[in-house]
């Protein structure tokens, strides 16, 4: 598989709309901290402490225990909501950023957002260099980043399942070995199939 760009909500999903540029997405990125600037101004959407379930957005969709468990952080505070989108026709966004409170890293931010394109279209977005994931969604992908940011390094994971796209970036403080992060593949894995199922029986 390829490599997605960096600002996949805001570049990609915009080559996603399959409607017009008019009703793509607004913002909504989900690198390094934008989802928790974004998140924090949408109405009903102030940090909470964990429960997950108990913040807006698509936080409720994310395992916290398992989160912690993948981590061995001790994740606290979430906050969530709709992202902005332009149009009556613009799809569906939500967000949610989930943090420890004690610094701004690790920090983990999750984008979730409807789309007309299909999985074909989705797969021929990606860039070279990201590896596929079996057994999420129809098509998966992840990859660690390693850009100098002011943060660690950064697993990102994608996918697209039924017209809707997950992205999912769990940011590491600075010093974090890359390897490390890479260990980490298995067990957000099953994290974000478990964003997927929740999502799924929300739907109906």
């Amino acid at each position: 598989m390829k490599r997605l760009l960096v600002a996949v909500p805001a570049a990609l999903l915009l080559a996603l709309g399959a409607c017009s540029d008019e009703n793509a997405p607004a913002g909504g990125e989900p690198a390094d901290t934008a989802a928790n600037e974004e998140a924090a101004t949408q109405e009903g959407s102030a940090p909470v402490e964990l429960d997950l379930a108990d913040a807006a957005g698509a936080c409720p969709y994310i395992d916290s225990a398992l989160l912690n468990s993948t981590t061995g952080e001790d994740f606290r505070f979430a906050s969530g909501g709709p992202g902005a989108a332009e149009g009556e026709d613009a799809p569906a966004q939500l967000t949610c950023a989930v943090q420890t409170g004690e610094a701004a890293y690790p920090d983990l931010t999750l984008f979730i957002i409807g789309t007309e394109a299909t999985v074909e279209v989705y797969e021929e977005e990606l860039a070279d260099g990201a590896e596929s994931l079996d057994d999420l969604g129809e098509a998966a992908y992840w990859i660690v980043h390693t850009e100098d940011t002011g943060a660690g390094p950064a697993l990102e994971m994608g996918w697209y399942d039924g017209g809707t796209i997950f992205e999912m970036r769990y940011t590491t403080p600075g010093g974090t070995d890359p390897a490390a992060v890479e260990g980490l593949v298995a067990g957000f894995t099953q994290i974000a199939a478990g964003i997927q199922a929740a999502h799924a029986e929300a739907a109906g």
